[in-house]
């Protein structure tokens, strides 16, 4: 099959969850015997495939409305993926062309009032139209394949996630000097890694963490990820009350990531929705040993026994909850799945590709 794979969302953007799905996609794709297609943006900066096929334009309206329907015209793909964002509404209706949307989550339709506007307006009606009309639908879940199964008639097939491959084999890299940075002691800090948007909580997690911290005044909470969207007074009322307390890293590169998850004494993430929840993952490959996410039905399917779950109802009871959790227990750092199955489930199911 030749096969085109949208890495346009690329260009000149932070790395985080659904880049990190795209390029982990390609890569497994490049294993199957296909012929791959990579479609960037004014540049490839994964690698040197012969195939790539870049687009001159750095305005992204452009690109996606112009002139990335006018390379899949001329370009007789068997099937197009878009494991990033939706397929602009020009690429569907190519005769002999398939075209593969990811849908991560349904947030963009289930919680539209913690939507941006560009996410209200320019990619909310894209995925509707990617429902009815795509060939297939791939998603990274059985939770979120079952939600969608109430908002298309169309085959939805879970592929499942990864966290990135630049998190194998990290034990060579621990270094805890990289802690200075932030003046940061192993063990004495909690951790949060995520984009600080509403749909994470983190009001609810600060709200935690301000009793924790009277218990323990020398802990600190670190959250990682760059700022999201929505602003709510209390929650900002919330940092400046825990003042030093916090900790803002912003985005970190690959070693600051590893080294802030290895010495941190706990993880958090308690989302109250989530398509997967990759972060948490991430945590525990870079050795952190203890995971404490949100009590919703993804975590469950995602993290199994290897995290302990919280309750969303009751910041009192979490903290009480922390406090009788054993610091001393070491869970087992490997774990077979969900870690790389998106690799795994392309090279048997690519298949799917051509008969979706």
């Amino acid at each position: 099959m030749k096969i085109a794979i949208d890495l346009t969302p690329l260009y000149k953007r932070r790395i985080t969850g659904v880049e990190i799905y795209g390029i982990e996609m390609y890569k497994a794709l490049m294993k199957t015997g296909h012929e791959i297609f990579p479609i960037f943006r004014k540049e490839n900066t994964l690698d040197s495939n012969p195939n790539a096929q870049i687009l001159g334009s750095a305005n992204r309206l452009i690109v996606e409305n112009l002139l990335l329907p006018r390379e899949i015209r001329k370009g007789g793909y068997d099937v197009v993926l878009f494991p990033i964002f939706p397929p602009p509404f020009g690429v569907y209706g190519m005769c002999g062309t398939k075209i593969v949307p990811t849908i991560h989550d349904l947030t963009i339709f289930r919680y539209p009032d913690m939507l941006t506007l560009g996410a209200k307006y320019y990619l909310k009606p894209k995925y509707r139209h990617a429902l009815k009309n795509a060939s297939l639908i791939v998603t990274i879940s059985e939770s979120v394949k079952e939600e969608l199964l109430g908002y298309t008639d169309l085959s939805v097939v879970n592929w499942g996630e990864s966290i990135s491959s630049d998190l194998q084999n990290i034990h060579s890299r621990i270094n805890e000097s990289l802690l200075s940075k932030w003046s940061l002691t192993p063990h004495k800090y909690l951790i949060s890694v995520s984009t600080l948007e509403p749909r994470k909580n983190l009001k609810y997690l600060l709200g935690i963490f301000a009793i924790l911290v009277k218990r323990d005044p020398d802990l600190k909470l670190v959250l990682v990820g760059r700022m999201g969207w929505g602003r709510d007074r209390e929650l900002e009322r919330r940092i400046r009350d825990l003042g030093d307390s916090l900790l803002f890293t912003g985005f970190v590169s690959t070693d600051e990531l590893v080294n802030l998850n290895h010495f941190a004494r706990a993880f958090f993430l308690l989302s109250f929705y989530e398509g997967f929840g990759r972060t948490p993952l991430e945590a525990i490959a870079c050795g952190c040993r203890h995971v404490f996410v949100s009590d919703i039905p993804v975590f469950h399917e995602t993290m199994g026994t290897f995290a302990e779950y919280l309750p969303l109802d009751s910041a009192a009871r979490c903290a009480e909850l922390f406090f009788k959790h054993d610091f001393e227990r070491n869970n087992p750092v490997k774990i077979q799945l969900p870690f790389f199955t998106l690799e795994q489930n392309v090279q048997q199911k690519v298949k799917q590709l051509n008969n979706g």
